[in-house]
């Protein structure tokens, strides 16, 4: 066991991401500590990755999914504990809807994308492993790489499950940085690289759809990675936390909750 005291501090998919899209944002979620509540589609997210990996943790031993119904349920009173634990945040418009009602709405949607993981995704994965963490040493580093795996499965594939408002499409797997680092993880734990990658995304329009995206990663793939890595530690030892580029998608009241109090943002 490493003493607490040698390990290192650690960067995620999700912090590099951050900090590539707006340093301002890490710097506020990461160094001042200011955690601004999920969101609706986030607590949707993250309550339909609770019903599967509930599911899925069961699977490994019992090789049968669970009832649909059960991970229904699960998935919508996730939204109760996520309540209690995180809180959540409205925007403006949902605001004039009301929370009662937007909370409704948002459980009923979880219901039927939970519904859909059940019917279409689940039958198709075998897992041998779930939720599983991995930390990668980088040599010469002021940090460690520290993720989380969705699942990994009898073809030794690597899988990810989203939630979606639209359709992906191919680039999304293949530019993916997130999915350079499980397979990257999964090489380095395992000391050969997994079959392939896997996406399910799970759909949420007016007709529900799941979609399955293959990829996989070459030595390309993780020079890229540790570029952008190194680009990242060396932006951070000196400071420099860069807001938004201007018209980016990302600096508005919609996608960041920082927006109101941020300093580059205009009102």
């Amino acid at each position: 066991m490493i003493e607490k005291s040698k390990i290192r501090p650690h960067l995620s998919p999700s912090q590099i991401s951050t900090y590539l899209r707006c340093g301002e944002m890490w710097r506020r979620r990461y160094i001042e500590g200011e955690i601004i509540p999920p969101g609706i589609a986030l607590i949707k997210g993250r309550s339909i990755h609770t019903g599967a990996e509930i599911n899925h943790r069961q699977k490994i031993e019992s090789h049968r999914d669970m009832k649909k119904k059960d991970i229904i349920e699960i998935s919508v009173n996730d939204v109760e504990t996520i309540k209690a634990e995180d809180g959540y945040s409205l925007t403006e418009e949902e605001q004039g809807i009301g929370a009662a009602k937007v909370l409704g709405q948002a459980k009923d949607r979880i219901a039927v994308i939970a519904g859909l993981y059940m019917e279409e995704v689940a039958p198709t994965i075998q897992p041998v492993l779930v939720e599983e963490t991995f930390r990668i040493e980088l040599p010469g580093g002021s940090h460690d790489l520290l993720g989380r795996i969705d699942y990994c499965d009898d073809q030794q594939r690597v899988g990810d499950i989203k939630t979606a408002s639209k359709s992906k499409n191919q680039a999304d797997i293949d530019n993916s940085d997130q999915m350079t680092f499980y397979h990257l993880a999964y090489q380095s734990r395992f000391g050969h690289p997994p079959a392939g990658l896997r996406m399910d995304v799970l759909v949420d329009k007016k007709v529900p759809a799941a979609q399955f995206l293959t990829s996989t990663r070459d030595e390309q793939d993780y020079e890229i990675l540790i570029n952008k890595i190194n680009a990242v530690l060396a932006g951070l030892k000196a400071g420099i936390f860069l807001p938004a580029p201007e018209n980016s998608w990302i600096c508005s009241k919609k996608f960041c909750g920082y927006a109101p109090s941020c300093r580059f943002f205009r009102k």
